[in-house]
């Protein structure tokens, strides 16, 4: 493209406005002459375009033949870059599902012939040692079995061996439970409340048992994904007497439109 800023190439085709394109072509090579206003200077453009020849659909070819109409009225079959503008072609191949699937076998193909070159990230069997995955093992119900055993045997904690006369814990000593937290736990007075609302909060159940002592620890089962109450809970209190009386008061209590069911709470591995 080149751009000749003379006023006079301009004056000798029009005296006002733009004058309007023109087309010469040369061989294979179209040559379009227009005139702008750029930088509020006004320019000739000329265009250089190399033609080619292209098979297009039949029924893209009757369209380029069609009448025109409105502004274009009376012009010649063909694109009019005054009125028109020509993008870049855009091609659309569509996929089928078996031309995916066949890439995708290539892919993953081409993938383990890397892994093997390079000799990292290789499948190994952790049964039989061989080329393959683990579940596809053809010796997993004979081999497997004594693998099942060896990885039970290296998983069991062992207690430590003390010497003699060393200081041992009443929590790990023979006969005694291994946590005693969970033990701790089990004896403080906690009561069972069934038949809540889905919008029951924590807050509420804490309005409703705190006048019968202090509370302290309040859990409400929600779901984890949507985050609504699964219709119990769990009220632990610092005495029994204050859990008792809760318990003996709410008991079949109509809160809301439903009626409470209230409970001891059961210990836990119970």
């Amino acid at each position: 493209m080149t751009i000749d800023e003379q006023w006079g190439d301009m004056m000798d085709d029009t005296e006002f406005g733009y004058p309007a394109p023109k087309e010469v072509i040369d061989g294979d090579v179209k040559k379009i002459i227009s005139y702008e206003e750029r930088e509020e200077k006004f320019v000739k453009v000329t265009r250089f375009y190399k033609l080619t020849k292209i098979k297009v659909p039949k029924s893209v070819a009757e369209r380029k033949k069609w009448k025109k109409f409105g502004a274009c009225a009376g012009e010649p079959p063909g694109i009019n870059p005054a009125t028109s503008m020509v993008g870049d072609p855009v091609f659309l191949t569509l996929a089928t599902k078996k031309d995916q699937q066949e890439n995708k076998e290539e892919d993953m193909a081409e993938k383990m012939t890397k892994l093997k070159s390079s000799g990292q990230g290789m499948v190994v069997c952790r049964i039989c040692k061989g080329p393959h995955w683990t579940k596809q093992c053809p010796y997993k119900d004979t081999l497997g079995v004594a693998l099942d055993v060896q990885q039970e045997e290296a998983n069991t904690v062992k207690p430590p061996t003390r010497a003699q006369g060393t200081y041992v814990p009443p929590s790990i000593r023979k006969g005694e439970p291994a946590d005693n937290a969970t033990r701790q736990r089990d004896e403080n007075p906690t009561i069972r409340v069934s038949n809540l609302a889905e919008e029951t909060s924590e807050k509420d159940l804490q309005d409703l048992f705190k006048p019968f002592g202090p509370v302290s620890r309040i859990y409400l089962a929600k779901d984890k994904n949507t985050g609504i109450s699964k219709g119990f809970a769990y009220i632990t209190y610092q005495r029994r007497d204050s859990a008792d009386q809760a318990l003996n008061t709410l008991h079949r209590y109509r809160y809301g439109h439903l009626i409470l069911q209230v409970e001891w709470a059961k210990p836990s591995g119970s």
